[in-house]
């Protein structure tokens, strides 16, 4: 009875032992998971900034281009030109040239999160939510609403630059992504300036713009979110 009982205290700690090694690498494995996932919210914590940064300059951008179509309109609608020539040449270069700039999320390290399993491992239900919205619903949107922009852009160049004809350079110094033009020459048509046909395209134009403004103004609430969670989950 004692041998028996002996083994038994034996078998239990064998067995206690066992399970506790494979609770203690399983508790390892865990941390390391959290710390790995910690590294991937400090990266989405940048590239949101970044992305952020971004949004705003192109919302910018987007909103004098809405000021300048508007300064068409105007000027269209007692069917008398009164900008000059170099006026409208600068102001069509603007619109043309930013109307159709696309916002491209940095969506990597989201990837990341996903394909490693780290996004579960997120406290905040609320965090994995916003999250997924702005990196999945979001970001779908973005890229229809950004085919669009592309589409006319090429409606223009074909149907309105032939007409309203400039020829620009690069201005000095500007930066790759938001490098700004400078009129180098222009060929501006009147009859086709004060058209219907030149403001059914700036009415596209408005239209079209204030929708990517709209869905930019979402992505602006949504990156601010992720900044705030994601301070909150690694602090």
């Amino acid at each position: 009875m004692k041998s028996y009982l002996r083994y038994l205290v034996e078998f239990l700690v064998i067995i206690t032992g066992v399970v506790l090694s494979f609770y203690l690498d399983d508790l390892r494995q865990l941390n390391e998971k959290k710390g790995y996932k910690d590294t991937l919210i400090e990266e989405l914590l940048i590239t949101s900034q970044e992305d952020l940064k971004q949004i705003n300059k192109i919302t910018e951008d987007l909103n004098k281009v809405q000021v300048y179509v508007d300064d068409f309109l105007n000027d269209l609608s007692d069917g008398v030109k009164s900008l000059t020539d170099d006026q409208v040449a600068e102001k069509y270069l603007f619109i043309v040239q930013k109307m159709s700039v696309s916002f491209f999320p940095q969506n990597g390290t989201f990837n990341q999160l996903i394909s490693t399993g780290s996004l579960d491992l997120i406290d905040s239900k609320e965090f994995r939510r916003v999250l997924l919205n702005n990196y999945t619903h979001y970001y779908e949107r973005n890229s229809a609403n950004n085919r669009t922009l592309d589409d006319l852009y090429l409606a223009f160049g074909a149907n309105i630059d032939p007409f309203i004809t400039v020829v620009a350079i690069e201005e000095e110094d500007a930066t790759f992504i938001y490098s700004d033009m400078v009129v180098e020459s222009y060929d501006i048509d009147e009859d086709f300036y004060l058209s219907n046909t030149f403001k059914a395209y700036l009415l596209t134009a408005k239209s079209m713009v204030g929708k990517n403004i709209d869905m930019l103004d979402i992505f602006s609430k949504s990156y601010s979110e992720i900044i705030a969670l994601a301070n909150e989950e690694i602090n």
